[in-house]
Protein backbone atom coordinates (compact mmCIF):
# COMPACT_ATOMS: atom_id res chain seq x y z
CA UNK A 1 0.00 0.00 0.00
CA UNK A 2 3.11 2.54 0.78
CA UNK A 3 4.03 4.32 -2.17
CA UNK A 4 7.73 4.26 -2.36
CA UNK A 5 9.89 6.81 -4.73
CA UNK A 6 10.49 3.46 -6.50
CA UNK A 7 7.23 2.11 -7.11
CA UNK A 8 6.06 5.95 -7.72
CA UNK A 9 8.56 5.76 -10.59
CA UNK A 10 7.93 2.05 -11.88
CA UNK A 11 3.81 3.19 -12.30
CA UNK A 12 4.95 6.60 -13.78
CA UNK A 13 7.49 4.45 -16.34
CA UNK A 14 4.45 1.98 -17.19
CA UNK A 15 2.02 4.42 -17.14
CA UNK A 16 3.59 6.50 -20.00
CA UNK A 17 4.98 3.11 -21.42
CA UNK A 18 1.80 2.20 -22.15
CA UNK A 19 0.19 5.70 -23.63
CA UNK A 20 2.69 5.87 -25.75
CA UNK A 21 2.04 2.80 -27.14
CA UNK A 22 -1.38 3.63 -27.42
CA UNK A 23 -0.60 6.97 -29.05
CA UNK A 24 1.94 5.68 -31.58
CA UNK A 25 -0.18 2.92 -32.78
CA UNK A 26 -3.25 5.43 -33.25
CA UNK A 27 -0.62 8.21 -35.60
CA UNK A 28 0.63 4.98 -37.56
CA UNK A 29 -2.83 3.66 -38.23
CA UNK A 30 -4.44 6.57 -38.64
CA UNK A 31 -2.34 9.38 -39.74
CA UNK A 32 -3.89 10.60 -42.90
CA UNK A 33 -7.13 10.26 -41.03
CA UNK A 34 -8.66 12.99 -38.46
CA UNK A 35 -9.57 10.51 -35.89
CA UNK A 36 -5.78 9.81 -34.56
CA UNK A 37 -6.24 12.83 -32.49
CA UNK A 38 -9.07 9.96 -30.53
CA UNK A 39 -5.50 8.31 -30.16
CA UNK A 40 -4.11 10.89 -27.94
CA UNK A 41 -7.08 11.11 -25.90
CA UNK A 42 -7.10 7.60 -25.26
CA UNK A 43 -3.75 7.66 -24.12
CA UNK A 44 -3.81 10.46 -21.58
CA UNK A 45 -6.77 9.50 -20.39
CA UNK A 46 -5.24 5.70 -19.86
CA UNK A 47 -1.91 7.07 -18.40
CA UNK A 48 -3.72 8.93 -15.70
CA UNK A 49 -6.04 6.08 -15.10
CA UNK A 50 -2.86 3.91 -14.50
CA UNK A 51 -1.55 6.71 -12.27
CA UNK A 52 -4.79 7.43 -10.70
CA UNK A 53 -3.85 5.04 -7.33
CA UNK A 54 -0.66 5.99 -6.71
CA UNK A 55 -1.15 9.78 -7.16
CA UNK A 56 -3.92 9.27 -4.36
CA UNK A 57 -1.85 7.76 -1.90
CA UNK A 58 0.81 9.95 -2.57
CA UNK A 59 -1.70 12.57 -1.58
CA UNK A 60 -3.10 11.09 1.48
CA UNK A 61 0.63 9.80 2.54
CA UNK A 62 0.65 13.91 2.19
CA UNK A 63 -1.62 14.64 4.64
CA UNK A 64 -1.00 15.23 8.26
CA UNK A 65 -1.94 12.18 10.65
CA UNK A 66 -5.31 13.79 12.94
CA UNK A 67 -4.21 13.64 16.03
CA UNK A 68 -7.22 11.72 17.26
CA UNK A 69 -6.16 9.07 15.07
CA UNK A 70 -2.81 9.29 16.69
CA UNK A 71 -4.14 9.02 20.61
CA UNK A 72 -6.03 6.08 19.17
CA UNK A 73 -3.66 4.12 18.29
CA UNK A 74 -0.92 5.19 21.49
CA UNK A 75 -4.01 4.43 23.66
CA UNK A 76 -5.14 1.00 22.61
CA UNK A 77 -2.24 -0.77 20.44
CA UNK A 78 0.24 -2.09 22.11
CA UNK A 79 2.71 -3.29 19.02
CA UNK A 80 2.27 0.51 17.72
CA UNK A 81 3.35 1.73 20.62
CA UNK A 82 6.25 -0.20 20.62
CA UNK A 83 7.84 0.62 17.26
CA UNK A 84 10.43 3.23 16.45
CA UNK A 85 9.28 6.78 15.44
CA UNK A 86 10.23 5.95 12.24
CA UNK A 87 8.38 2.44 11.77
CA UNK A 88 5.59 4.61 13.49
CA UNK A 89 5.56 7.11 10.51
CA UNK A 90 5.01 4.22 8.32
CA UNK A 91 2.08 2.51 9.99
CA UNK A 92 0.46 6.08 9.91
CA UNK A 93 0.84 6.36 6.11
CA UNK A 94 -0.47 2.80 6.47
CA UNK A 95 -3.36 3.77 8.37
CA UNK A 96 -4.22 6.32 6.17
CA UNK A 97 -4.13 5.16 2.86
CA UNK A 98 -6.60 1.85 4.07
CA UNK A 99 -9.39 4.27 5.58
CA UNK A 100 -9.61 5.92 2.71
CA UNK A 101 -9.84 3.11 0.64
CA UNK A 102 -11.26 0.92 2.58
CA UNK A 103 -15.29 0.70 2.89
CA UNK A 104 -16.56 0.35 6.87
CA UNK A 105 -20.17 0.05 7.68
CA UNK A 106 -21.93 -0.35 10.80
CA UNK A 107 -24.94 -2.44 10.89
CA UNK A 108 -26.91 -1.55 14.02
CA UNK A 109 -24.61 0.25 15.10
CA UNK A 110 -21.97 2.89 14.57
CA UNK A 111 -18.91 3.25 13.46
CA UNK A 112 -16.94 5.84 15.63
CA UNK A 113 -13.26 7.03 14.69
CA UNK A 114 -11.98 4.62 17.53
CA UNK A 115 -13.55 1.32 15.71
CA UNK A 116 -12.20 2.36 12.02
CA UNK A 117 -8.47 3.02 13.32
CA UNK A 118 -8.69 -0.48 15.33
CA UNK A 119 -9.81 -1.83 12.11
CA UNK A 120 -7.26 -0.58 10.30
CA UNK A 121 -4.24 -1.42 12.79
CA UNK A 122 -6.09 -5.40 12.65
CA UNK A 123 -4.92 -5.14 9.07
CA UNK A 124 -1.82 -3.74 9.24
CA UNK A 125 -0.50 -5.52 11.88
CA UNK A 126 0.26 -8.65 10.08
CA UNK A 127 1.20 -7.46 7.11
CA UNK A 128 4.03 -4.88 8.68
CA UNK A 129 6.58 -6.90 7.55
CA UNK A 130 6.26 -6.64 4.14
CA UNK A 131 7.29 -4.51 1.54
CA UNK A 132 4.51 -4.63 -0.15
CA UNK A 133 0.57 -5.82 0.27
CA UNK A 134 -2.49 -5.52 -1.10
CA UNK A 135 -5.95 -6.76 0.48
CA UNK A 136 -6.73 -6.72 -3.13
CA UNK A 137 -9.71 -9.22 -1.82
CA UNK A 138 -11.46 -6.83 0.41
CA UNK A 139 -14.40 -5.23 -0.59
CA UNK A 140 -15.67 -4.09 2.61
CA UNK A 141 -16.06 -4.36 6.68
CA UNK A 142 -18.96 -4.89 8.27
CA UNK A 143 -19.37 -3.88 12.13
CA UNK A 144 -21.64 -5.91 14.32
CA UNK A 145 -22.66 -4.06 17.42
CA UNK A 146 -21.70 -7.58 19.38
CA UNK A 147 -21.27 -11.22 18.34
CA UNK A 148 -23.61 -12.90 16.45
CA UNK A 149 -24.95 -16.41 15.60
CA UNK A 150 -26.19 -18.27 12.90
CA UNK A 151 -28.04 -16.38 9.93
CA UNK A 152 -26.06 -13.19 11.34
CA UNK A 153 -28.24 -12.60 14.45
CA UNK A 154 -27.10 -10.65 17.59
CA UNK A 155 -30.62 -10.31 18.86
CA UNK A 156 -30.63 -11.52 22.96
CA UNK A 157 -32.68 -14.94 21.15
CA UNK A 158 -29.32 -16.11 19.05
CA UNK A 159 -26.93 -18.13 20.08
CA UNK A 160 -24.19 -15.57 19.64
CA UNK A 161 -20.47 -17.23 19.37
CA UNK A 162 -19.08 -15.87 16.40
CA UNK A 163 -16.92 -12.91 16.73
CA UNK A 164 -15.81 -12.76 13.33
CA UNK A 165 -16.02 -14.09 9.63
CA UNK A 166 -14.47 -13.77 6.10
CA UNK A 167 -17.32 -14.37 3.82
CA UNK A 168 -17.82 -16.75 1.31
CA UNK A 169 -19.98 -17.25 -1.34
CA UNK A 170 -22.36 -14.37 -1.98
CA UNK A 171 -20.45 -12.86 0.53
CA UNK A 172 -16.97 -13.03 -0.82
CA UNK A 173 -14.74 -9.52 -0.12
CA UNK A 174 -16.71 -8.95 2.80
CA UNK A 175 -15.66 -9.01 6.57
CA UNK A 176 -17.87 -9.21 9.43
CA UNK A 177 -16.74 -8.11 12.53
CA UNK A 178 -18.10 -7.89 16.31
CA UNK A 179 -17.53 -3.76 17.52
CA UNK A 180 -17.23 -5.09 21.03
CA UNK A 181 -14.46 -7.59 20.54
CA UNK A 182 -12.91 -6.02 17.90
CA UNK A 183 -12.25 -3.32 21.08
CA UNK A 184 -11.91 -5.65 23.70
CA UNK A 185 -8.83 -7.14 21.64
CA UNK A 186 -6.62 -4.51 21.76
CA UNK A 187 -7.87 -3.49 25.40
CA UNK A 188 -7.13 -6.48 26.46
CA UNK A 189 -3.85 -8.25 25.62
CA UNK A 190 -3.77 -10.38 28.53
CA UNK A 191 -6.47 -12.80 26.79
CA UNK A 192 -3.90 -13.32 23.80
CA UNK A 193 -7.24 -13.18 21.70
CA UNK A 194 -7.57 -10.57 18.96
CA UNK A 195 -10.27 -11.00 16.43
CA UNK A 196 -9.17 -8.00 14.15
CA UNK A 197 -5.71 -10.03 13.60
CA UNK A 198 -7.33 -13.26 14.01
CA UNK A 199 -9.63 -12.64 10.13
CA UNK A 200 -7.13 -10.50 8.76
CA UNK A 201 -4.69 -13.72 8.96
CA UNK A 202 -7.10 -15.18 7.28
CA UNK A 203 -6.58 -12.52 4.09
CA UNK A 204 -3.16 -12.90 4.48
CA UNK A 205 -4.04 -17.06 3.75
CA UNK A 206 -6.16 -16.00 1.57
CA UNK A 207 -3.70 -14.20 -0.86
CA UNK A 208 -2.82 -17.46 -2.59
CA UNK A 209 -7.04 -18.11 -3.68
CA UNK A 210 -7.66 -20.41 -0.85
CA UNK A 211 -7.98 -20.46 2.82
CA UNK A 212 -6.18 -23.34 4.27
CA UNK A 213 -3.92 -22.68 6.72
CA UNK A 214 -0.77 -21.86 4.13
CA UNK A 215 -0.23 -18.19 3.36
CA UNK A 216 1.10 -16.79 0.24
CA UNK A 217 4.52 -15.70 -0.59
CA UNK A 218 6.61 -17.63 1.95
CA UNK A 219 9.65 -19.62 1.42
CA UNK A 220 9.61 -22.74 0.22
CA UNK A 221 12.40 -23.93 2.83
CA UNK A 222 9.20 -22.97 4.95
CA UNK A 223 6.66 -24.94 3.24
CA UNK A 224 7.17 -28.52 4.38
CA UNK A 225 7.95 -27.84 8.14
CA UNK A 226 5.23 -25.81 8.36
CA UNK A 227 2.93 -28.55 6.60
CA UNK A 228 4.54 -31.07 8.76
CA UNK A 229 4.10 -29.00 11.63
CA UNK A 230 0.47 -28.56 11.36
CA UNK A 231 -0.37 -32.25 10.10
CA UNK A 232 1.28 -33.20 13.40
CA UNK A 233 -0.86 -31.09 15.63
CA UNK A 234 -3.79 -31.54 13.80
CA UNK A 235 -3.51 -35.08 14.65
CA UNK A 236 -2.73 -34.62 18.39
CA UNK A 237 -5.01 -34.01 21.24
CA UNK A 238 -5.09 -30.00 22.06
CA UNK A 239 -4.63 -31.32 25.65
CA UNK A 240 -2.02 -30.01 28.11
CA UNK A 241 -1.80 -26.93 25.39
CA UNK A 242 -3.25 -24.72 27.46
CA UNK A 243 -1.69 -21.41 25.82
CA UNK A 244 -2.90 -22.37 22.63
CA UNK A 245 -7.01 -21.83 22.57
CA UNK A 246 -8.70 -25.24 21.34
CA UNK A 247 -10.07 -23.75 18.51
CA UNK A 248 -7.20 -23.77 16.72
CA UNK A 249 -7.33 -27.28 16.69
CA UNK A 250 -10.68 -26.98 14.36
CA UNK A 251 -8.66 -26.74 10.73
CA UNK A 252 -6.07 -25.80 9.26
CA UNK A 253 -6.95 -22.22 8.65
CA UNK A 254 -7.96 -21.78 11.96
CA UNK A 255 -4.29 -22.79 13.29
CA UNK A 256 -2.95 -20.13 11.08
CA UNK A 257 -4.94 -17.42 12.16
CA UNK A 258 -5.25 -18.46 16.09
CA UNK A 259 -1.16 -18.64 15.79
CA UNK A 260 -1.26 -15.19 14.54
CA UNK A 261 -3.03 -13.89 17.15
CA UNK A 262 -0.67 -15.73 19.25
CA UNK A 263 2.80 -14.35 17.51
CA UNK A 264 1.88 -10.89 18.08
CA UNK A 265 -0.22 -10.71 21.40
CA UNK A 266 1.44 -12.95 23.52
CA UNK A 267 5.33 -13.68 21.68
CA UNK A 268 7.36 -14.65 24.89
CA UNK A 269 5.31 -17.31 25.55
CA UNK A 270 4.63 -19.01 22.05
CA UNK A 271 8.49 -18.37 21.58
CA UNK A 272 9.20 -19.96 25.04
CA UNK A 273 6.57 -23.22 24.39
CA UNK A 274 7.09 -23.46 20.93
CA UNK A 275 10.49 -22.20 19.78
CA UNK A 276 10.42 -24.39 16.13
CA UNK A 277 7.08 -22.65 16.07
CA UNK A 278 7.60 -19.21 16.82
CA UNK A 279 10.65 -19.56 14.27
CA UNK A 280 8.10 -20.35 11.24
CA UNK A 281 5.82 -17.51 12.29
CA UNK A 282 8.67 -15.41 12.29
CA UNK A 283 9.69 -16.58 8.40
CA UNK A 284 6.09 -16.41 7.74
CA UNK A 285 5.49 -12.67 8.96
CA UNK A 286 8.92 -11.42 8.28
CA UNK A 287 8.85 -9.82 12.27
CA UNK A 288 10.88 -10.66 15.65
CA UNK A 289 7.98 -9.45 17.18
CA UNK A 290 9.37 -10.71 20.62
CA UNK A 291 12.35 -9.00 19.89
CA UNK A 292 10.24 -5.70 20.21
CA UNK A 293 6.87 -6.79 22.04
CA UNK A 294 8.37 -8.80 25.18
CA UNK A 295 9.44 -5.43 26.79
CA UNK A 296 6.06 -3.47 26.01
CA UNK A 297 4.05 -6.67 27.00
CA UNK A 298 5.41 -6.55 30.38
CA UNK A 299 3.65 -3.03 30.29
CA UNK A 300 1.07 -3.31 28.02
CA UNK A 301 -1.39 -0.85 29.69
CA UNK A 302 0.23 2.98 30.18
CA UNK A 303 -0.23 4.24 33.46
CA UNK A 304 -2.47 7.54 33.93
CA UNK A 305 0.59 9.19 35.38
CA UNK A 306 2.82 8.04 32.64
CA UNK A 307 4.56 10.10 30.40
CA UNK A 308 2.45 9.66 27.60
CA UNK A 309 4.08 7.28 24.76
CA UNK A 310 3.70 9.91 22.11
CA UNK A 311 6.55 12.39 23.32
CA UNK A 312 4.73 15.25 23.93
CA UNK A 313 6.25 15.37 27.55
CA UNK A 314 2.74 15.53 29.41
CA UNK A 315 0.86 12.87 31.25
CA UNK A 316 -0.43 10.20 29.30
CA UNK A 317 -3.95 11.21 31.21
CA UNK A 318 -3.68 14.71 30.03
CA UNK A 319 -2.17 13.82 26.50
CA UNK A 320 -3.57 11.18 24.08
CA UNK A 321 -5.87 8.99 26.99
CA UNK A 322 -7.79 12.56 26.68
CA UNK A 323 -7.94 12.66 23.30
CA UNK A 324 -9.00 9.25 22.54
CA UNK A 325 -11.92 9.66 25.01
CA UNK A 326 -12.90 12.61 23.35
CA UNK A 327 -13.23 11.21 20.09
CA UNK A 328 -14.95 7.58 21.48
CA UNK A 329 -17.68 10.10 23.51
Amino acid sequence: MIVTPESNQQNRNGAFMTAALIVGLSIALCFVSPWWGLGILVGLFVYFGMRRETLSRLKRMAEPFPESWQAILVSDVVFYRSLTPEQQLRFQNLVKIFLSEARITGVRTDVDERTRVLVAASAIIPVFGFDDWEYSGLGEVLIYPNAFGEGFRSDDDAKRNILGMVGTGHLSGVMILSKSDLISGFTNPDDKRNVGIHEFAHLVDKADGSIDGIPAGISASVVGPWIGWIGEELKSTSKGRSHINDYAYTNEAEYFAVLTEYFFEAPDVLQRKNPELYKLMQSMYRQDTRGFLSTTQRRHRVGRNSPCPCGSGEKFKRCCRRKAKKRVA
